[in-house]
């Protein structure tokens, strides 16, 4: 049940960014080499406040206005950051004859370390366990400089027969990400420019800010050894003509991700004790405050991922023309998208978060296709065309947790014990057999994601007339039938073990309205 809120906003943000950037080009008989650089300078400014965001076990906890974990930044929070970096590349064409083609290229990339206008970065130093404003209590960076990243990238194109008509091609590149603002943007909200509170237990609605001071600050950190993420990516694949207008494509990709930015609890209980249960009395910020939750952004995540596919292509003739693909693959890591907060069951194991990535689907089709239909002689006949968008995929995982709050700090994210195997009964009031879960006292055996949701399966579908009434001016006529089948696509069942919608699914995968959640019916004319 959500009502109200969100309890962190109201927030907004201006941006600026410059950039400076040149290239230089040489060709010459079988090279053509490409070198520059370019400059950026990202300039962010925050605001921030929040009603804060209560969580309930149940809905008799509800009723009974009792929350199991609660939190609020007390203050208004403004920041102006600044974010710099500077890339070099050279890159070189090279022709090897008629048949085979190599690209070389070594790309540079320094992310400058981002700095505060007013000096506003607090952060937890957990060698001292004070809290520490940069560039006031010490002249340290809020992270290392990043300015080691080497880029390279190879690919090749190779003729494989006589005729042209069959191609080999196959790429590696490194990528180093620049990181964005967002990874220091809350340590402006620490005291003493405001309060970040967090309680977990049992919290009455009212007085609950009055409740939470004396159970924790909870501050916005980032790790000193922060890195820039990086994915090293390859490909191989096989291309051949089959006709004057068809051709077919075998491919295999993969990546690996390192470095990845992840948010976890370091003070999180270790036999029921935390790590940090006060600011150290020699702080030059709150000294001797209680400490709840700290946040630290950091770098300890990693990403796998591997694809086969095959692809069909014509292009247009005789009214005709269609692409089309089917992908195999899989998708595994430490965390999917998180972009603030903490959703690690155990800050102190990241590799146990592991596992299949919110988004992955097993299996996907696509087809796209129009036909124009082959009538020219009454006004009336000529001019039709009809489309289609048909998307199939399997379905993505659901991570079953507990509102259990007392392990880690955070409800809705410790997993449970796995009492038998795992059945999928597939119906909207019992997706899974939820028998299987037991909610416990400590970190459950369950493995991340393991439970698949439902699949998408949507089709599209567009009959078109096109007229001339005369002269320059043309006339469309168009009737676009979205989720043409009315196929239900459902979002995923309820996560949470012993509530009321475990294991049940209670909405679409879409909001209702939006294409893909209901069929839907759209008329238009354009006079161009």
């Amino acid at each position: 049940l959500n009502f109200g809120g969100p309890g962190i906003l109201p927030q907004g943000r201006f941006d600026t960014s410059y950039v400076v950037a040149d290239a230089f080009t040489r060709t010459s008989r079988r090279h053509v080499l490409k070198l520059g650089g370019e400059y950026r300078h990202f300039i962010n400014e925050n605001f921030a406040e929040g009603s804060g965001v209560f969580n309930f076990p149940s809905v008799d906890s509800f009723l009974a206005a009792t929350a199991n974990a609660f939190n609020i930044t007390v203050g208004e929070r403004r920041s102006v950051i600044d974010q710099r970096a500077a890339g070099l590349f050279v890159q070189d064409h090279i022709a090897i004859g008629n048949d085979l083609t190599l690209e070389l290229g070594l790309r540079y990339e320094w992310h400058v370390t981002p700095t505060e206008r007013d000096d506003k970065f607090v952060v937890f130093d957990t060698a001292s366990g004070s809290l520490v404003r940069l560039g006031v209590d010490t002249d340290s960076g809020i992270y290392e400089q990043n300015n080691l990243n080497f880029e390279p990238r190879v690919g090749v194109a190779w003729n494989l027969s006589s005729d042209g008509r069959t191609v080999l091609r196959a790429a590696y590149g490194r990528a180093v990400d620049e990181p964005g603002t967002t990874d220091v943007r809350d340590t402006p909200g620490n005291p003493p420019f405001a309060a970040p509170l967090t309680a977990a237990g049992s919290i009455p609605l009212a007085g609950a800010i009055d409740m939470t001071r004396p159970a924790g600050l909870a501050p916005a950190t980032v790790d000193p050894l922060f890195r820039n993420a990086s994915m090293q990516s390859w490909n191989v694949n096989v291309q051949r003509q089959l006709g004057r207008e068809l051709a077919a494509t075998v491919g295999y990709s993969g990546s690996h991700g390192t470095d990845l930015r992840i948010s976890r609890n370091i003070n999180q209980p270790v036999d029921g004790v935390r790590p940090f249960p006060v600011v150290a009395a020699s702080s030059p910020i709150l000294p001797g405050t209680t400490l709840g939750i700290i946040t630290q952004v950091e770098s300890s995540g990693f990403s796998n991922y591997q694809a086969a596919w095959v692809a069909l292509t014509k292009r247009f003739s005789r009214g005709l023309h269609f692409d089309t693909s089917y992908t195999w693959s899989k998708s595994l890591d430490t965390n999917s998208l998180n972009s603030s907060g903490f959703a690690v069951q155990d800050g102190y194991d990241i590799p146990n978060q592991y596992g299949l990535s919110d988004f992955d689907a097993r299996h996907r089709f696509v087809l796209s296709a129009s036909y124009s239909l082959p009538f020219t002689g009454h006004p009336l006949t000529r001019g039709w065309q009809v489309a289609t968008v048909v998307q199939s995929q399997s379905g993505n995982p659901v991570n079953i947790v507990t509102s259990n709050s007392s392990l880690n700090g955070a409800p809705n994210t410790v997993r449970p014990d796995v009492t038998g195997p795992i059945r999928i009964i597939g119906s909207v009031d019992r997706w899974f057999d939820p028998s299987v879960f037991v909610a416990a006292d400590h970190f459950g055996n369950l493995g991340r994601n393991v439970v698949i949701g439902p699949a998408f399966n949507n089709t599209d579908v567009s009959l078109i007339k096109n007229t001339r009434p005369g002269g320059r001016l043309g006339l469309q006529f168009r009737v676009d039938v979205f989720d043409v089948f009315n196929h239900p696509n459902f979002g995923p069942p309820g996560n949470i073990v012993g509530s009321p919608t475990f294991g049940k699914i209670t909405r679409t995968r879409l909001p209702t309205g939006e294409a893909g959640s209901s069929r839907q019916i759209q008329l238009a004319a354009r006079l161009s």
